[in-house]
């Protein structure tokens, strides 16, 4: 212990020398003579003078306001300006050499008070609070000098009284438009007795210009709006929301669809060609397709937009998003234009990089029907003639009603190369001391049968092999797979016309695999699997998925007596390669908002997997009271998992992450366990840190064989639990630290004689919890992230049970226990 205590000391003492030297390195240097190094800003808020308080959003307020301080100060790494410290070591450069590296590339020049422009910035920052309803505002700029040769600026902000909403009123008329504006009133976003907000005003823009383009208003855009705003009512303030009376006809009048054309082979390489050729007619949608590329059924369930329906913005975005995510096209373009003749037809031609004509349509239509089926209304009072007419004013003048306009849509859809070929290579390497390599191949037609499915032909070999830590038990292995799947864009069910209503392409997948491990002088695995999915999203951050078959065959062959010997020792690694078959349906659902510039950020995953019921019913056991398809009994079960976790941003370049997961399994009927492929593992890169995968539980068992070449590491359970706790700091560059805490362990359901501990009582339960934690380094460039994370156990769960805090027996100067106890992870990814 105290051999620790003595390096610990040490590394201590050169950290603080350290960083007395480069704290004492001039970060004044290169400033020049009659200037300053400029070291930051502040903002004080100085409280209304009435209420004598802060407001409730004083902290997004401030912050809003530091954003809009320039320049920012030089940056700083653990306190110091390291960059500008790198600067000042060099001279001005010559030539491409060590100033050069120190002066252009790693270092930063320093920032100079003069280029901060106190008055002009105070006045920015009055702009924002009176944006924020504080329009009696005062900011004034005072600098404070540091010393011979640093100075930073302080901004005191006199907010006043901040103006509150008395009331809203929606100044409009009785045609179509301005009755639907009124209409929206009840979702507006200005709300009467909040406080004055630009932004909810620009909100309120939006909001009206959504719900117009909802209505057919296509030409209507958010600068069409006005909102007036009376401040002389006290404190207080009074919206008026109204059309701008220059408004064109064009921007008024409610638009139909007329004609609907898709180009599924258009590029601007052939754009003359490629809008050529005859139109197929399909549902009412004309298709383009001077190559014979697709079947007109591929588009059937994309295309939201109707002939004769009125244009909702919403179907508009929901056809590009289907289109785009049907994973045939790489680009995809729409293009309105109004037509004044709904008896013609302009079908094959055009060109997306044109602008579209954006013309008044004087087409009258009063037989057309609306998307109810009744026909469109009209105002008795209102005239048709818009001859008198040219922008809102007049026509709310004169009287004046105003027919549908009707719109053709042409969409230009680019394809991706029909066929690609994929190569993959990855490395591994585990704690165990084994590291390995696998390629795999995949082979992908994006348009199978001209039906815009995906195929996918998968080939994969890969070898691990043990170069270290031999006493860990195992051999050399190597595992082949295949796989054949095909992704289908649309539900494939007995139901005809199923169509969920959202941008993202429903799916149905369908897969074979094959997979053959195989450990050197012990034993062959077979591993086959067919699978039926439906996968679907309902909104962008919640998906779902179906299996209601997956089927799993698992035939093991060519066991040796070396194996045999290790079940001598662990009878219960003969559930790692029995013969399996499960016959099972499986729900997924998923929800993940995680954005980067979201502060709270979550993520919640649920799985059902059910095996055996409905062949549970209907095939009867047989004289050895078990249930059997074509002679093999299946697995019963039901299992249960459930995983959330919780992202901060706490500050720039920091993130806290905790993690909960659990996990229930139930074996019945057939099955006394889950099956092995089923069961639950923890310990490893991706779980508790401090264990080696495998090794740790079930509860406080623990087989020290596992440390041994008598066994092979497979720990299982039926339950599981699970914590996990992690701060991530960004250092430079693509260089990332983390701090980490794991804890949790695996029980089994029932009491297994050989594993003393191992079945899971809720009355004692957390005692059997494992506790690690540790440090990690990661190396994230965006296309790859490797990983690095070094911990130790705090609590073992197997000690006996006054033992189990381990935190006085760390001893970083004693080779053995850094051997036992020293855990090096080392992954691609983050571990969640």
């Amino acid at each position: 212990m105290r051999k620790a205590n003595s390096h610990i000391t040490f590394f201590c003492i050169l950290f603080c020398l350290g960083y007395l030297v480069v704290s004492s390195c001039s970060t004044t240097r290169t400033v020049p003579e009659g200037d300053r190094l400029y070291t930051g800003s502040e903002v004080k808020w100085i409280a209304d003078t009435v209420t004598k308080k802060k407001p409730r959003d004083y902290s997004s307020l401030v912050d809003g306001m530091n954003k809009r301080i320039r320049p920012n100060r030089n940056r700083k790494f653990l306190g110091m300006p390291i960059k500008l410290w790198l600067y000042n070591l060099g001279n001005e450069p010559k030539g491409k050499g060590l100033n050069y590296i120190l002066r252009k590339k790693w270092g930063e020049p320093p920032v100079l008070l003069s280029q901060a422009k106190p008055d002009y910035t105070s006045k920015i920052l009055e702009e924002y609070l009176v944006d924020n309803g504080y329009f009696q505002s005062d900011v004034v700029s005072a600098v404070k000098n540091s010393g011979k040769k640093k100075a930073s600026i302080k901004y005191t902000a006199t907010p006043n009284h901040r103006y509150t909403i008395k009331s809203v009123t929606y100044i409009t008329d009785t045609s179509a438009i301005g009755r639907t504006v009124k209409e929206t009133k009840p979702e507006s976003s200005l709300i009467v007795g909040a406080p004055y907000s630009l932004d909810s005003i620009k909100a309120e823009r939006e909001r009206i210009h959504s719900m117009l383009k909802e209505q057919g208003f296509y030409y209507f855009t958010p600068d069409y709006l006005l909102i007036q705003v009376d401040s002389t009512n006290s404190g207080q303030v009074d919206l008026f929301v109204k059309i701008k009376d220059n408004t064109p006809l064009l921007a008024l009048r409610p638009y139909r669809m007329h004609d609907i054309s898709l180009f599924p082979d258009y590029s601007l390489d052939n754009d003359s060609t490629s809008t050529l050729g005859t139109p197929v007619k399909y549902k009412g949608i004309y298709i383009i397709d001077s190559a014979k590329r697709f079947k007109s059924s591929a588009f059937d369930r994309s295309v939201f937009l109707r002939p004769d329906s009125l244009y909702r913005l919403s179907s508009h975005n929901i056809t590009l998003q289907r289109l785009i995510n049907l994973g045939v096209f790489k680009f995809v373009k729409g293009q309105f234009s109004p037509v004044r003749d709904t008896s013609i037809h302009n079908i094959i031609g055009g060109n997306p990089n044109l602008p579209g004509g954006r013309r008044d349509s004087s087409a009258r239509n009063a037989g057309r029907r609306d998307t109810s089926g009744g026909r469109l209304k009209r105002d008795p009072t209102y005239t048709r003639d818009t001859s008198l007419a040219s922008n809102y004013r007049a026509m709310v003048n004169n009287r004046i009603s105003l027919d549908s306009g009707w719109l053709d849509a042409k969409f230009y859809l680019t394809p991706y190369k029909r066929r690609s070929l994929q190569a993959e290579l990855r490395g591994t390497s585990k704690s165990n001391g084994f590291i390995g390599s696998e390629i795999q191949l995949t082979a992908k037609n994006r348009n199978w049968l001209h039906s815009a499915a995906l195929l996918e032909i998968g080939l994969r070999g890969g070898m691990e092999w043990q170069t270290g830590n031999k006493s860990s038990g195992g051999s050399n292995s190597y595992g082949l797979g295949a796989e054949v799947a095909v992704t289908f864009p649309r539900f494939i069910t007995p139901f005809r016309g199923l169509n969920i209503r959202t941008p993202y392409v429903p799916k149905t997948r369908i897969s074979a695999t094959y997979e053959l491990y195989s450990r050197a002088d012990m034993y062959n695995l077979n591993a086959y699997t067919l699978q039926l999915q439906y996968l679907w999203q309902r909104t962008q951050f919640l998906s779902h998925s179906f299996s209601p078959i997956a089927i799993t065959y698992v035939l093991p062959t060519k066991t040796t007596a070396a194996y045999d010997s290790i079940l001598k020792n662990d009878p219960g690694q003969r559930n790692a390669i029995e013969k399996q078959f499960i016959l099972s349906g499986n729900y997924n659902i998923t929800y993940n908002n995680q954005q980067p510039n979201r502060v709270h950020s979550f993520y919640v995953n649920g799985n059902v997997d059910i095996s055996g019921n409905i062949a549970g019913l209907l095939i009867p056991k047989n004289d050895t009271g078990q249930r059997t398809i074509l002679g093999n009994s299946f697995a019963q079960y039901e299992r249960f998992t459930v995983e959330g976790r919780h992202y901060w941003n706490i500050g720039k370049g920091k993130q806290w992450i905790n993690r909960l997961l659990l996990g229930y399994g139930l074996p019945y009927g057939n099955s006394a366990t889950l099956p092995f492929v089923k069961q639950f593992f923890t310990g490893g890169s991706s779980s508790i840190r401090a264990f080696r995968a495998r090794t740790l539980g079930p509860g406080s068992y623990h087989n020290k064989a596992v440390d041994t070449s008598a066994l092979l590491a497979n720990e299982a359970g039926d339950i599981k639990l699970e914590f996990n706790s992690e701060v991530r700091i960004h250092l430079a560059s693509v260089f990332n630290v983390a701090a980490f805490i794991d804890a949790g362990n695996i029980w089994l359901q029932k009491d297994v004689p050989d594993k003393p501990g191992s079945k899971f009582e809720f009355s004692s339960f957390y005692k059997q919890i494992a506790v690690g934690g540790g440090i990690g380094l990661r190396i994230d460039a965006s296309i790859v992230v490797v990983r690095l994370d070094l911990a130790m156990p705090f609590r073992i769960p197997y000690l006996p049970e006054n033992e189990r805090w381990v935190l006085n027996k760390i001893d970083f100067g004693d080779p053995e226990w850094r051997k036992k106890n020293l855990i090096l992870n080392i992954a691609i990814g983050y571990p969640f």
